[in-house]
Order: C-alpha cells, then structure tokens, then sequence
C-alpha cells in the first residue's frame, strides 16, 4: 500500500486557494508504486490561466505533463493546486512552462520530465512552448529505455486539441 501520511491536500475538509504565487512548495509527493519500472505517468491540465506581465490581459491555454519517475510521484490534487495558483501570476508561457518543469524536478527527481504548453492564441499567433529535463547520471540503457516508454506513451495517447 502506498504511504499517504505526508499528503495534507488530498481528503482535507478544506482546500485554501491561491492565485499569485505558484511555489515548489505546494506539490506534494509520494513514493512511486512501481520503482524501477520506467512508464510514464501524463497529466493533463486542461483549464490553466496566467496573466501577461504586460497588459495583464489573461491567457488560456493547456498544459500536458509527463514524466517517469525517479522514485517520487506528484499528488494530483496538489499539482492542481500548484497550476491554479499561475491564475493572478503574470509570467509570458515560455517561463510558466519552464518554472513548472523546474518546479516538478526540484520536488520528484524525475528520470525524465517533459511539460508541454499549448496556449490559446492571441494576436493571431499560438505559443506552444516545451520544456524537457533528464536527471543527471541517467546511462545511456536507461535513456533509451526512458525514450522508447516514451514514445510508445506518444503512439498510444494522442492527444486531440
């Protein structure tokens, strides 16, 4: 059974929102069920906003994350927290896409991690920034295997827009 004792989101009575300030802090972890054993694990955010540091014109769009694990998974609830909290946040989409990619490395470890932002157009022009991080020391083996779970994930998922 996976240990839940560090999650303080996920079954509280109360969940306290906020729309300024992403933090790493916010994402909660747990122990990844299958270690060992690269799969991906996607996450898709269908609904996030953040505000052009401009204008403050908000923007819309969706974020696609995927990673495999390196030991720790992210706890849905947190994370959905984590991206509701680039609400009031005025970011252009390059940095929220790598902020949160920085964000999710610093707390899980991940072995690979890619975070997609498929952003609402605006001007006539869409922005779709990608962020991908490998953890240092990954072997060349496990590399390959991590890229071939990976694409295998791609074949199998497609996303429609």
């Amino acid at each position: 059974m996976t240990d839940t004792s560090g999650l303080s989101h996920l079954g509280s009575k109360s969940t306290t929102y906020n729309y300024d300030s992403p933090s790493a802090g916010m994402l909660e972890v747990f122990p990844d069920p299958h270690p060992g054993t690269p799969y991906v694990i996607g996450l898709d955010c269908f609904e996030f906003t953040s505000l052009c540091p401009v204008t403050g014109q908000p923007d819309y769009g969706r974020i696609w994350i995927d990673y495999v694990a390196g030991g720790l998974c992210v706890e849905s609830k947190s994370l959905k927290l984590y991206l509701v909290s680039y609400r009031n946040h005025g970011a252009f989409h390059e940095a929220c896409v790598n902020r949160i990619a920085d964000d999710l490395v610093s707390r899980l470890s991940p072995l690979y991690l890619r975070v997609f932002g498929d952003f609402n157009a605006r001007g006539g022009i869409a922005i779709r920034p990608m962020a991908i991080r490998w953890k240092a020391g990954v072997t060349a083996d496990a590399r390959a295997e991590v890229e071939s779970t990976v694409a295998t994930y791609d074949r199998l998922a497609r996303r429609s827009g």
